[in-house]
């Protein structure tokens, strides 16, 4: 009996495209993988790169408060506060003193790998809202929210609102990343780029302030796809309407959302 013929897989809708990744060089990797498997060609410009806080003594005074049984919750917002909790966290960390929240499910794995804390609540929503929302009854309990030096402050408002006492300490600081040779701008100019993928707002700030100038009138001759609509709001800020806005807010979202958008498109 003869065997089926095999399907022919239907080619991505992001074949031949290049698509630029604007994270921190040290987040790239799994986009650009997938990318590759889809048929596009991942442009790396990383925009964003993480530094130590000025005064790291608040971080390791509260990390000390939390290992004493100071806090009921830890925040866990990226996976870079995780990576600095793995730096900082006392080693006689008692378990079962306090409960742990993770923004999303990447960060909670992270959390029970790197730092032997198993995430209790992980919201629906991965972003400071759908996290705040997760918790239940705050009232009177004490949160330890480490995060990065220009995260939104709607996090601990909201947090403050519900009844909580908040420390948000500085885990580390955002900075513009350095030039890795591609000429962002000649490639914009030139029509040679399919999409901008943008998964913060700090990348959207950075890559507009590396691109120089002309960075505004360059990005409206590309698609923007942005992670989620955080992120979207800081590129209408600066008179960019992006055409992709995430409804889940992780890397892979962001990329069926690109997909959808460029088989319509096409």
């Amino acid at each position: 009996m003869s065997q089926p013929a095999a399907l022919t897989p239907q080619p991505s809708a992001l074949a031949g495209q290049r698509i630029v990744i604007t994270r921190s060089a040290g987040k790239v990797d799994g986009m650009a993988a997938r990318l590759r498997e889809l048929g596009a060609e991942p442009i790396i410009y990383p925009t964003i790169a993480y530094a130590p806080p000025e005064d790291p003594s608040a971080l390791d005074a509260a990390l000390a408060r939390l290992a004493a049984g100071g806090y009921d919750w830890l925040l866990v917002t990226s996976l870079q506060v995780v990576r600095v909790l793995a730096e900082h966290m006392p080693a006689d960390l008692p378990s079962g003193t306090f409960q742990v929240a993770a923004v999303g499910p990447v960060t909670a794995k992270a959390c029970a790998k790197r730092l032997g804390l198993t995430p209790t609540t992980v919201p629906e929503q991965f972003i400071a809202e759908g996290l705040a929302a997760s918790l239940g009854d705050l009232t009177g309990t004490r949160i330890l929210l480490p995060n990065a030096d220009i995260a939104r402050l709607v996090l601990p408002d909201l947090l403050r609102a519900a009844g909580a006492e908040v420390d948000r300490v500085i885990a580390y600081r955002t900075v513009t990343a350095p030039d890795n040779g591609v000429d962002m701008a000649a490639l914009l100019a030139a029509g040679d780029i399919g999409a901008l993928t943008f998964t913060s707002g700090s990348t959207v700030r950075a890559f507009i302030e590396k691109v120089g100038p002309d960075a505004i009138a360059l990005m409206q001759k590309t698609v923007l796809a942005c992670i989620g609509p955080a992120t979207a709001v800081v590129c209408q800020e600066f008179g960019l309407e992006p055409q992709v806005v995430a409804e889940v807010y992780t890397e892979e979202g962001l990329l069926e959302s690109l997909i959808a958008y460029m088989e319509v498109r096409l």
